[in-house]
């Protein structure tokens, strides 16, 4: 399967030319910032992925959160992620 931007992000092999950096057509896309990427790849990747159960680490162990509780935690991380996208915005 082939990676996309968001994967090159994260992996930290994100192209060098800053017009490549862009995850879609859109303007706003192209003139984002890398923090606002990463806020989106967390957005589109990890939330939903989240949504399915994932583990917290502890120093007691792992701790798998599944179900309902996965559901209310990823939609808390969502709110919070499009929060920190907006501060980023208004900077710019």
């Amino acid at each position: 399967m082939e990676k996309d931007i968001f994967d090159q992000i994260a992996s930290g092999k994100a192209p060098t030319v800053a017009t490549e950096l862009a995850p879609a057509p859109v303007p706003q896309a192209q003139v984002a910032s890398r923090e606002a990427q990463l806020i989106g790849y967390a957005l589109s990747r990890h939330v939903p992925a989240m949504q399915r159960g994932f583990e917290v680490l502890t120093s007691y162990g792992p701790w798998r959160v599944d179900g309902e509780l996965a559901l209310l935690m990823a939609e808390l991380m969502r709110q919070h992620l499009m929060n920190q996208l907006a501060t980023v915005e208004a900077r710019q």
